[in-house]
C-alpha cells in the first residue's frame, strides 16, 4: 500500500458534436484518438492494445473495438471491450495498466465516443438496457422510473427531500453553466425555486434531477509505464483502481439477501451500491483516503445518485453525503470540488461516452487546462467513479499529477 504510480496516462484528446456540428461516433473516436498520439508524441503504429466500452448507442455495430481499429488501420497486439455498463471505460485503464506491467505493451489506448442523440429516438429506446426483459419490460418501466425507486427508499430511509436534490441540482448547474460543451449550460445558472417547479419525470425526480443526453463526445486515452515517461510530456499518474458488480436488473438486487462484499449494507437495500467495494479496492492499491482527495469525477444520472455515490466513496457517512452538496463543498470553493464539467446531470449523457467525459475532465483539471471553471485551488489527486446499471457496476481510479 503505497501511492507509487501503477501507470501514467501520456496522451489525452477529446472531441464534441452538437446538431450543429454533427459526427458519429467512428469521427469522435478518430478525432480523439489522433489528439491523443500527438499529445503523447507517440505513432499508433506504436500502440500494441485497444480498449473500449461497449458499442455505442449510435452504432451497435457487434466487436465495435475491432471496428475502430479496422477505421483506423491500427494493428495491435490485443483488443477488447470491457462491458460494464458505464464503469467499464474506467476499467479499461485498470486492464491497461495490467497489461503493462505484465510486459505484453507499451502503450494502450484507451476510448470511447457515443453521440445518441444526434442519430437515435433515444426517447423511443425506453429502458431496454437496464430493464429486466422477462419481470420488468412487460410493465414498460422508463429509465427514470426505475431509479425514482432507489429514491423513494433513500427518502424513506434517511429522512431526505426533494429540496435536498434540487440542491444537488443546483451545484451541479454552477459547474455545468460555464462549461462549452455542457448540454445544460445555455440554461446558465440556477436555484432551488427553478428545479423545484420544474415537471415531475418519474416522482420524486423532477427535470432538473435528471440527466439530458448531450450532444456528442470522444475521448482518448494513452496509458504506459510510469517508467516509460519521456521529456515534454504531460503525465497524470494512476494510483489506484478497483472495481466490483453485483446483479444486473432492480428486480435482481431486489432479490439479494446477501453480498460477498461486507460494506454494501443489510440486504435487500437500494441505497448503496457496487462503488462502496470499488473504493476500498482503489484506496488499498493506492494508499490513500478519502481525505487525500482534493476533486472527483462521479456517475450521477439522478440527483439522488450524487449523494448516495459519495456515500459510498467514503466522503460522508450513509444518509448524510447531502452535506457535502449543501455546505458548498463540491464547489468552485469547497475543499471537494466535484463534477467540475456539471457532471452527468448538467453536461449530459452522449451515451456509453459519459464515463469517458469524466476521466478526460479529470486529466484536464488536473493538467491546468479546464475547457470550463477551474477550482479555486488546483488539485494535485482525483478520483473518478464510473457506475451503470441499476445500482449494479461501479468503478473507482485515483490519478494525481505527480508520481
Amino acid at each position: 500500500m503505497s501511492s507509487k504510480p501503477i501507470a501514467a496516462i501520456v496522451g489525452m484528446g477529446d472531441a464534441y458534436a452538437s446538431r450543429e456540428n454533427r459526427k458519429d461516433p467512428l469521427q469522435l473516436a478518430a478525432e480523439s484518438t489522433i489528439a491523443a498520439l500527438a499529445d503523447a508524441g507517440i505513432h499508433k503504429n506504436q500502440v500494441d492494445a485497444i480498449f473500449t466500452g461497449r458499442s455505442p448507442w449510435a452504432d451497435k455495430r457487434s466487436q465495435w473495438n475491432n471496428i475502430f481499429a479496422s477505421h483506423m488501420q491500427m494493428h495491435v497486439t490485443f483488443s477488447s471491450e470491457l462491458t460494464m455498463h458505464g464503469a467499464g471505460l474506467t476499467s479499461t485503464i485498470a486492464v491497461a495498466s495490467q497489461m503493462i506491467a505484465a510486459g505484453k505493451a507499451e502503450y494502450v489506448l484507451c476510448l470511447q465516443s457515443d453521440a445518441t442523440e444526434l442519430f437515435v429516438d433515444a426517447v423511443a429506446m425506453g429502458a431496454e438496457a437496464d430493464a429486466d426483459p422477462q419481470f420488468e419490460a412487460p410493465y414498460g418501466p422508463t429509465i427514470p422510473a426505475l431509479y425514482a425507486q432507489a429514491a423513494h427508499r433513500y427518502f424513506h430511509e434517511f429522512g431526505i427531500t426533494e429540496e435536498d436534490l434540487a440542491d444537488v441540482a443546483v451545484a451541479n448547474q454552477r459547474w455545468g453553466a460555464h462549461h462549452p460543451h455542457a448540454a445544460k449550460a445555455k440554461f446558465g445558472e440556477i436555484d432551488r425555486e427553478k428545479v423545484l417547479s420544474s415537471p415531475y419525470v418519474a416522482t420524486p425526480l423532477r427535470r432538473w434531477m435528471c440527466s439530458t443526453w448531450g450532444g456528442g463526445t470522444g475521448g482518448a486515452l494513452i496509458v504506459t509505464s510510469p517508467d516509460n515517461v519521456r521529456e515534454g510530456q504531460d503525465p497524470i499518474y494512476v494510483l489506484g483502481y478497483g472495481s466490483a458488480s453485483t446483479h444486473e436488473y432492480l428486480t435482481d438486487r431486489m432479490n439479494m439477501r446477501s453480498c460477498k462484499f461486507p460494506d454494501m449494507g443489510a440486504f435487500p437495500n437500494l441505497t448503496h451500491t457496487a462503488t462502496v467495494e470499488a473504493a476500498r479496492q482503489a484506496y488499498l492499491t493506492s494508499g490513500l483516503g478519502p481525505s487525500d482527495i482534493d476533486m472527483a469525477q462521479i456517475s450521477m444520472n439522478f440527483a439522488h445518485m450524487g449523494p448516495i455515490i459519495m456515500e459510498d466513496l467514503g466522503f460522508a457517512e450513509k444518509g448524510r453525503g447531502i452535506d457535502l452538496y449543501r455546505g458548498g463543498h463540491t464547489g468552485i470553493d469547497g475543499d471537494l470540488p466535484t463534477d467540475t464539467n456539471g457532471g452527468w446531470l448538467s453536461f449530459g449523457q452522449p451515451g456509453i461516452s459519459c464515463n469517458m467525459d469524466s476521466l478526460v475532465e479529470a486529466v484536464r483539471q488536473l493538467r491546468g487546462k479546464p475547457l470550463g471553471l477551474a477550482p479555486a485551488r488546483r488539485p494535485d489527486t482525483a478520483l473518478v467513479q464510473g457506475a451503470g446499471g441499476m445500482l449494479a457496476a461501479g468503478s473507482v481510479m485515483v490519478l494525481s499529477s505527480a508520481a
